[in-house]
């Protein structure tokens, strides 16, 4: 009996021994918290978005590269005034009357500066490179001869004369206005004040409407063959044979 007893208490203790271990070397397991799933788009609602937004892409892309378009004409316009400018700055706008033995105006010079920009935009030797083409009813080149007088005892500009005589300016297809008065030459003369000198100025404008390349229908109601966009370029050139 005693025997019996003194086992029972040997398993008892055994069991005690074994929960107090399994306590102290057992840690603690942290418990997974379930996190909310997530809402997935459908492919099919991608895919409407994405048509949704493909029209709205494709005009912004397609009017990023027309603009660029217009950008590389302004550019070849303004190129066309700068080569001619010089290639004049050294010319005379005079000539001299063997009749009277006098200086006169040269009634040739204005048109072959304003043909040189023509040629330049158009060329005759290389038809197959992209040309602009002037359109005789819209666009135009216009050329200007200026003398600036200034008075020494002021130092301001006391006179700005125009060749030929009696004319503010040439125009080659008479379809445009100048966008240099007299007003615009003497606060370009005096800007940031600088004082006016004596000088002889030759301005080359050219006036082009752009029609657009792409011919796409929702660029067309912004630039068009009835409608262009107009395009202005200009160079101011020192002209050495004007000066007083």
């Amino acid at each position: 009996m005693t025997d019996t007893l003194d086992l029972e208490c040997i398993i008892k203790r055994g069991r005690c021994v074994r929960k107090m271990l399994q306590k102290l070397f057992s840690f603690p397991r942290k418990t997974k918290t379930q996190r909310p799933l997530k809402k997935r788009k459908s492919t099919g609602q991608s895919l409407v978005e994405f048509a949704l937004l493909l029209p709205i892409l494709l005009m912004l892309f397609s009017g990023m590269i027309e603009f660029g378009f217009m950008l590389n004409s302004y550019l070849s316009l303004l190129d066309s005034t700068r080569q001619a400018a010089r290639l004049f700055a050294n010319s005379t706008p005079f000539r001299l009357d063997t009749a009277t033995n006098t200086i006169v105006d040269d009634p040739n010079f204005s048109p072959s500066v304003a043909l040189a920009v023509v040629d330049i935009l158009a060329p005759a030797a290389d038809p197959n490179a992209r040309q602009i083409v002037m359109d005789t009813t819209r666009d135009d080149v216009l050329v200007s001869v200026l003398r600036v007088n200034v008075d020494d005892n002021t130092q301001t500009i006391s006179s700005i004369e125009r060749f030929p005589e009696g004319s503010l300016f040439y125009s080659l297809y008479a379809n445009q206005m100048s966008a240099y008065e007299d007003l615009d030459i003497e606060n370009f003369m005096v800007q940031n004040g600088t004082t006016p000198v004596e000088t002889g100025i030759l301005i080359v404008e050219v006036y082009y409407g752009y029609k657009g390349i792409l011919k796409l229908p929702w660029i067309e109601p912004f630039m068009n063959d009835d409608a262009p966009v107009l395009l202005h370029a200009s160079t101011i050139m020192p002209l050495v044979a004007a000066k007083p």
